[in-house]
Order: C-alpha cells, then sequence, then structure tokens
C-alpha cells in the first residue's frame, strides 16, 4: 500500500512535468506578433514613415573652396573646413483601393564652416523646411501596376546617372512632376513631366508682377525598360530640358552658363544585369541642342558619355568579399565653336565618381576598381580606387554636385599682396586629375539603424595643381606664384534611424 506522502510526491512531480512542457508554449504564445507596417483606419490603410540623419564632415585643403572664383572675386584660402549636417523627414502615406496619396515633411540644415557648394541649394540658403513628397497617384491592381502620380516626389531612372534621388546630399531631391508609368508583360514605359524653376513674373496675385520675364525651367522625358532576363535589361532614356532661367546656382562657368538658357537634348541607353552574384552596367548617351547664353544666336550643343561597371560576389568565400571595375568618360568643351561638355542633367552625388565630391559624369575620364567584404555580421567594408583626367584641359572641371571646381584656362585676376591684379597665365594643357582612395565601413547592428564611417584621399596630379593655381588655391610663393597642396583629405561620420 502506497502511503499519502508518496502519493502526492508523485503528483507533484506529474505537475512539474507538465508545467515543464507547457511553459515555453505559453511563453512563445504570450510573445507580441511584429506590429505591421500598415495600420487600418476605416477603409483606408496609413504607412507612417520617420527618418533622422546626422553626419559631421571634415576636409583638409578642399579644391573648390577659396581664391579666386570664375567671376574672378577673392576669398582666403580654406586649409580646413568642418560641417555638420541634420536631416529629418516626417511622413504619411493613405492608401485606399487604387488611390493613394502620400506627405512627408523635412528639415534639413548643415551648420559649420565651408558648406559644400550645391550641397544646399544656394537660394534656400543653409536649412530647408518644407515638403519632400507631396502626391496623389491613380494605380491599377497587381504586383507590377500600371500608375499615374502627380506632385512633389523622388525620381531615379536607372542607376541615376542622368535622374537620380541625391540621397547622400543633405536635402536630398525631389520633382514638382506628372509621371505616368505604364506595364505590360516584359515592358515598362514612364513618361515625365516636371517644372524645375518657375517663371516670373507669377502675376498680382502672388505679389509679383515686376520684373524680367522668363519661363522658369522644365523637364520632359521618357523611358523605357524591357527584361529579357535578370541579366539582361535594356533600359532607353530620352530627356528634354528647356531653361529660361533666372540665375540661380550660376557659378561664372561656361557648364552653368550652358544651363542657363538653352534647349538639351539627351539620348541614353542602358543594357544592365544582376544574378548568380553577378552585376554588370554599360550605358552610353548623346547631347544636342542649343546653349543660348553662350554668344549672340547661341552656340550648338554636341557632347557624348559613356560608362561601364562589372562585379562579382563570392558568397562561399570567408567574408563574402565582391570584386568590380568600372570606367566612365564624358566629353568635355575645347572653347571652340560647338559647346561639347556633357551635362549630367540631375545625377546622383558620391555614388559613380568618389567620395570626395568633386568629380562629375562631365569632362571626365577616370578607370576604378573596388573591393567590398563582409567582416562580421551586419557590417559592410569597402575600398575603391580611381584614377581620374579631364577630358578637355580647356574645360570646366565639374564637381558631384554638378558646381565648377575651376578650369586651367586664364582668370580674370590674380592676388598680389592684397589686391587683384589682372594677368593672363598660359593655359598649361595638363589634364591629370590624380588618383583617390576611398575607404567606407557600414554597421548595421539593428534594422532600423545605420552607422557609416568614411576616409579618401586624394593625390593631385598636374592636372589639378594647374586648375588650383589659376584659381590661387594653395601657397603664394615669393615669386607670386602659387604652389597647390599635392592632396587633400576628406572625412565623414553618419549616423541614421529610419522607420519603417
Amino acid at each position: 500500500m502506497v502511503g499519502p506522502s508518496r502519493k502526492l510526491s508523485r503528483r507533484f512531480v506529474a505537475a512539474a512535468i507538465a508545467l515543464g512542457l507547457t511553459a515555453p508554449v505559453a511563453a512563445r504564445a504570450q510573445v507580441a506578433p511584429e506590429a505591421p507596417e500598415k495600420i487600418s483606419v476605416g477603409d483606408w490603410k496609413l504607412t507612417p514613415l520617420a527618418e533622422v540623419r546626422v553626419r559631421g564632415e571634415v576636409r583638409h585643403d578642399p579644391p573648390d573652396q577659396g581664391g579666386l572664383d570664375l567671376f574672378g572675386r577673392f576669398a582666403p584660402r580654406v586649409r580646413n573646413s568642418a560641417t555638420f549636417s541634420e536631416r529629418a523627414r516626417l511622413g504619411l502615406g493613405a492608401e485606399r483601393g487604387g488611390l493613394r496619396a502620400q506627405i512627408t515633411l523635412q528639415d534639413a540644415r548643415a551648420l559649420g564652416v565651408g558648406v559644400p557648394s550645391a550641397a544646399i541649394s544656394p537660394d534656400r540658403g543653409p536649412s530647408a523646411l518644407g515638403a519632400y513628397e507631396a502626391y496623389l497617384e491613380l494605380r491599377r491592381s497587381g504586383a507590377r501596376p500600371t500608375w499615374l502620380r502627380v506632385g512633389r516626389q523622388a525620381v531615379e531612372w536607372g542607376e541615376g546617372r542622368l535622374l537620380g534621388k541625391a540621397d547622400f546630399s543633405p536635402t536630398g531631391r525631389s520633382l514638382d512632376a506628372l509621371r505616368v508609368h505604364w506595364t505590360r508583360g516584359k515592358v515598362d514605359v514612364e513618361l515625365l513631366g516636371a517644372l524645375l524653376e518657375s517663371g516670373a513674373p507669377l502675376g498680382a496675385a502672388f505679389s509679383d508682377s515686376v520684373g524680367p520675364s522668363r519661363s522658369g525651367v522644365q523637364l520632359a522625358g521618357a523611358s523605357g525598360t524591357l527584361t529579357l532576363h535578370p541579366l539582361f535589361v535594356i533600359d532607353l532614356f530620352a530627356l528634354a530640358r528647356i531653361s529660361r532661367s533666372g540665375g540661380f546656382g550660376l557659378d561664372g562657368s561656361r557648364f552653368s552658363i550652358a544651363r542657363l538658357s538653352g534647349e538639351t537634348y539627351t539620348g541614353a541607353l542602358r543594357v544592365s544585369g544582376d544574378g548568380s552574384g553577378w552585376s554588370y552596367g554599360v550605358e552610353g548617351a548623346y547631347q544636342l541642342g542649343n546653349a543660348a547664353g553662350l554668344g549672340i544666336g547661341g552656340s550648338d550643343v554636341s557632347a557624348y558619355a559613356g560608362a561601364a561597371r562589372l562585379s562579382k560576389r563570392f558568397d562561399q568565400v570567408l567574408m563574402s568579399p565582391k570584386l568590380g571595375v568600372g570606367a566612365a568618360y564624358a566629353s568635355g568643351d575645347d572653347g571652340s565653336g560647338t559647346y561639347k561638355q556633357f551635362d549630367p542633367i540631375l545625377a546622383d552625388p558620391q555614388r559613380f565618381h568618389g567620395q570626395v565630391d568633386f568629380l562629375a559624369w562631365s569632362n571626365l575620364a577616370e578607370v576604378s576598381a573596388r573591393t567590398e567584404v563582409v567582416p562580421w555580421s551586419d557590417a559592410t567594408f569597402a575600398l575603391e580606387y580611381r584614377y581620374a583626367h579631364l577630358a578637355q584641359a580647356q574645360g570646366d572641371w565639374i564637381g558631384s554636385y554638378l558646381n565648377a571646381v575651376g578650369r586651367s584656362s586664364p582668370t580674370p585676376a590674380f592676388v598680389t599682396g592684397t589686391t587683384a591684379t589682372p594677368v593672363t597665365p598660359a593655359t598649361t594643357g595638363e589634364t591629370e586629375l590624380g588618383h583617390e582612395l576611398d575607404a567606407v565601413l557600414s554597421v548595421r547592428p539593428w534594422a532600423p539603424f545605420e552607422l557609416r564611417a568614411g576616409y579618401s584621399i586624394f593625390l593631385m596630379g598636374a592636372g589639378a595643381k594647374a586648375v588650383l593655381a589659376a584659381h590661387a588655391r594653395g601657397t603664394r610663393l615669393q615669386d607670386n606664384s602659387i604652389s597647390p597642396s599635392s592632396f587633400t583629405h576628406y572625412g565623414f561620420l553618419q549616423a541614421a534611424v529610419a522607420l519603417p
């Protein structure tokens, strides 16, 4: 006969085993499900958006600051500059059936010494507060729907070499545009009409009824994409920019004057693919039109550019290395007859021509090599080398924000002592810009948060030094000649949080 105490012990053991088996199930049942990205309110689905990004940048001997500008105005030499930028976006998307609306407010500002040209538009000052996105969209159902969108919106075609979002810049880029996107099978077609600069005067109702009449700047475009295979995608682009500008961003370069007034028509063909660890892209473009600001009757435009890249990721190798090579060419102007310098329209900065921000797809010949590894989970480290030349020594040296770094042709004045004395320095004909080495580390400890740090050094070639000497950016020697720096440094540290 089993005693009461022994029965009680058996019951206790059985209860403990049952509790142990059911506890994990109960614990799992109490874990909250992942929060949805869309919130249902009646028949509407709302999508909140929040993003905060802060970045500090430092530069040593920047080649595009201080000295003589292209108007002949002199500013003290800049040896070191530091800029702190912050950007916050708060948005809400609303969907109901085939109707969608998006409003995203943005506050962006840059503080410090030597704010990079065009990082925040000159007409906006060092800060900008307003709508980054504000559009309505009508779309059909389906995985690849046809849609129509009108209002302020970010636009990127292809890789962004001609039309991009410029996300690295303090403000990013969005356009006041009308877009129609049509899909059928393997084909995508898009039409675009955008207002880049409003005309003037607007009229008495807007308290603007005086001043010179101008129609502003408009951009129209069409693109077509044929996806035959993930490794074989064909893109066709056509862009027309009609300019009667009020002169915002005019920096005295022939490049900015050519953009001031006239018509520029650009056609481009791109072939690209991604798959099995391979990624490549080949793109060519040709421009024609008329640059009315370059003289009486204007100047005909005839320019061209090409770019290619190829990379391969080895996922089965330690740290999953990715190796890549690239090359790019864009014609420059020689100062005679037809204007030949290629204009990349609204290209993305920092993505294609290095981190230092003073190379662009204009008057450029370059080759590059890149390696990227995953040193640990949620982190990447990339190292890139680039060798660059000017396509034409007489053309403008253009930075990634499409601001002019300078040119080696004679400047209107040369500073000796405390006065500006007219001189005529000889053009050297040198085209070598130099060697750039970029390193960047990106760490994402959890999905919404990213920390990124980058460092670059650029070793100046003979062509770069000729431009800097012509603009009095360097050390003045006893004979009043200018000795430019042999290199420039750039570094940044950025933290960003984005939801969802």
